[in-house]
């Protein structure tokens, strides 16, 4: 592989050039991947909120506190227009959807029910969404636990654990933190692919593909002036991020520069041997996006970046460990949010490496093929 200096900074001077001149470029390049980081990082969350709650009770201090650490949470929002100790049908403020949750105590009142412990204190749940319905139920326990215990009541006969719970890694339980670095990897994967075999593409639907063909220039400058420029833009592109998230969302970060280094390196490289690849089968930008799509989505959902690989049916969950995008996630947030444990860290960084070569040599190969 011959590769003259002088050619290939030639061809990257070009290809910056073509980049920064077209303003279009610049807002795809940088201003799409950072919006989608925060739009995506402020709405998706797994933590279940503005639950409409309610405590159907006669007037107590109990009552009153339960009420009053809901609402603290931040998880509840109190029922509008509900007087608690005149509600004659509980239920009903469920199928009127003027609460989502309800808790009713007995007609004696909540002490009473913890006092004696044969009555018992009844929560009703919207159940539509099994999952919500779900932390809804672990919210108000723990609520209700807390309140109890501060009045002096012991809930343990109630069905209810004490646990010495210890929380690590994120220890407000913030699905920012979790979700910034998978966003981090997913922005940025699908703007250099889609953005880089355009490019390519773009030379060949202008036809000044066929006069780099004729050009002295070898495949191997030719490719590597297409994609250095892109290399570099999406290190910087992953940094600028990464950034947003650290100051603007506050997520923790834990590990070293030089693993995150390596992450990115990796990822970019990934990203661009795809493009490359179907650069190769395209012959219009309208084609090089269609392609680009069919090829991200998969890539995405099979990557943990939105629900865990464990929940992949066994079906479909080998085809996770052919999807470069699952362990760049992975190791994205093992380096930001556990410090890059190094066991970890290396048989993912590994993996990827290895397949970021095999994609990049089937590029190289394809490439050439299709110049000849």
């Amino acid at each position: 592989m011959n590769i003259r200096t002088r050619t290939l900074a030639g061809f990257i001077a070009k290809e910056f050039t073509q980049i920064f001149r077209d303003p279009k470029m610049i807002v795809a390049l940088f201003f799409i991947p950072l919006m989608q980081l925060i739009m995506f990082g402020l709405a998706l969350t797994s933590e279940v909120k503005n639950i409409e709650f309610a405590v159907v009770s006669r007037p107590s201090a109990l009552a009153r506190e339960v009420q009053t650490r809901a609402l603290a949470s931040g998880w509840f929002k109190k029922a509008e227009q509900i007087d608690g100790a005149n509600v004659p049908d509980p239920a009903a403020l469920l199928t009127q959807r003027r609460a989502e949750a309800v808790l009713v105590a007995p007609a004696e009142g909540l002490e009473a029910a913890l006092e004696r412990g044969d009555k018992p204190v009844q929560l009703l749940i919207n159940a539509i969404n099994a999952q919500r319905a779900q932390q809804v139920e672990t919210y108000v326990r723990q609520i209700l636990a807390r309140a109890a215990a501060s009045h002096g009541y012991n809930l343990a006969g109630a069905g209810l654990i004490e646990l010495d719970i210890r929380v690590m890694f994120n220890h407000y339980m913030d699905t920012t933190d979790f979700m910034v670095p998978a966003l981090l990897v997913m922005a940025s994967f699908i703007v250099l692919v889609i953005v880089c075999c355009m490019s390519i593409t773009k030379e060949k639907e202008t036809g000044t593909m066929e006069k780099l063909i004729s050009s002295p220039a070898s495949t191997a400058e030719i490719l590597l002036g297409k994609t250095v420029p892109y290399f570099l833009l999406g290190l910087a592109i992953i940094a600028s991020m990464l950034l947003v998230g650290i100051f603007g969302f506050g997520v923790a970060w834990r590990g070293s520069v030089w693993q995150l280094l390596i992450n990115a390196v990796i990822l970019v490289s990934c990203a661009l041997s795809v493009a490359t690849l179907i650069s190769t089968v395209t012959y219009t930008q309208q084609q090089a996006m269609m392609a680009g799509v069919l090829v991200l989505m998969p890539a995405i959902l099979l990557s943990g970046v939105f629900f865990p690989v464990a929940n992949i049916p066994a079906v479909f969950r080998w085809m996770c460990y052919f999807n470069p995008l699952m362990y760049a996630t992975a190791n994205f947030r093992n380096v930001i949010l556990k410090g890059g444990d190094w066991l970890y860290f290396w048989q993912y960084a590994a993996v990827a490496a290895a397949m970021a070569l095999l994609l990049t040599s089937a590029a190289y190969k394809n490439f050439k093929a299709k110049l000849n």
